[in-house]
Order: C-alpha cells, then sequence, then structure tokens
C-alpha cells in the first residue's frame, strides 16, 4: 500500500512538473519560482522512484545523471533569452524538450504504476526506469542551472510583465 501512494504521488509531481514547463511552450516571461517549480518537481519524482525502485544499479543512475546534466547544460547555452531585471522574469524562444522532457516523466510514472500495480509482474531488477528517471531530471535542472544563473544575467533587458509575450525578438 506505501509503494502505490508513493507511485501516485510521483505521477501527480510529474504531471504538476509537466504543468510548471508550460511557460517555455508559451514564450511566456516566468519569475524565479515559475523556472524552479518543474526541474525541482522532476527532480523529486526522480528520487522517489530510485527509492522504491526493485533493482539498485547505482552506477547506471550516475551515468543517467551525469549524460543529463551535460546534455541540459548544452540544451541551455543554445536558448535565446531575455530578462527583465527589474522584475526578475525571465523568458525563452519557444521550446518543447523541457516539456518533452517532463512529458517523458510523466510517461515514466503511469508506467511504474501500471506494471507494479495493475500487472503484476516480477521486475527485472536491472534499475532502468529509475535511470531513465533520473537522466530526465538532472537534464530539466542543469537546464534551469544554466538558464537562471549562466545565461540570464548576461542576456538584455526588456520590459515585460510575468506571464506575458511582449512579442518581441529575443536577441540574445
Amino acid at each position: 500500500m506505501t509503494l502505490l501512494v508513493l507511485h501516485l504521488a510521483a505521477v501527480l509531481l510529474a504531471a504538476i512538473a509537466l504543468w510548471a514547463m508550460r511557460h517555455e511552450i508559451t514564450e511566456k516571461a516566468g519569475n524565479d519560482l515559475d523556472w524552479v517549480l518543474g526541474p525541482a518537481l522532476a527532480v523529486v519524482v526522480a528520487a522517489i522512484l530510485l527509492i522504491v525502485s526493485p533493482g539498485k544499479r547505482f552506477e547506471l543512475w550516475l551515468a543517467g545523471i551525469a549524460v543529463g546534466l551535460l546534455l541540459g547544460a548544452a540544451m541551455a547555452l543554445t536558448r535565446k533569452i531575455n530578462q527583465d531585471f527589474g522584475r526578475r522574469v525571465i523568458r525563452v524562444q519557444r521550446t518543447w524538450d523541457g516539456a518533452a522532457a517532463a512529458a517523458l516523466l510523466l510517461v515514466l510514472t503511469l508506467a511504474r504504476v501500471v506494471t507494479s500495480h495493475l500487472i503484476v509482474r516480477e521486475s527485472g531488477r536491472f534499475g532502468v526506469l529509475g535511470a531513465a528517471a533520473a537522466f530526465l531530471a538532472s537534464y530539466l535542472a542543469a537546464r534551469y542551472l544554466v538558464i537562471r544563473f549562466y545565461k540570464a544575467p548576461r542576456s538584455i533587458h526588456l520590459d515585460m510583465p510575468r506571464g506575458q509575450n511582449p512579442r518581441r525578438t529575443l536577441v540574445h
């Protein structure tokens, strides 16, 4: 029963993380909370999936985390960003990779619920699902960290209120 509750909590948190990535798809300006919510929830979901994973393959998990950090940082470096320094909001060009990573994380959590509770089957104990979740969470976390602490301070200023798209070209 405890595993079911943890798995359902992971599904709910993954769904909220996917919802939190909406500002990237709509090109709307978001504050720090808007930007950190998705990656933070993804890390929590990955932690839940790793803790309850029947296959404890730490080397696979570490490889997933390392590759996710590298790819997430690389993708963040390619983003065009504007920041309103007075309102402390950031806006990026339309991007789908963050939402896709969050959607895949949601699919992984749903797969864990289905395979563990609906289709009662023995796990292969390979830890692949946990490693995939760790990869996606570290990918999202690296994107956030590079965008927020490296790209945004070096971006140009653009007046924009939170939650709106000023419909101007992203230059940097």
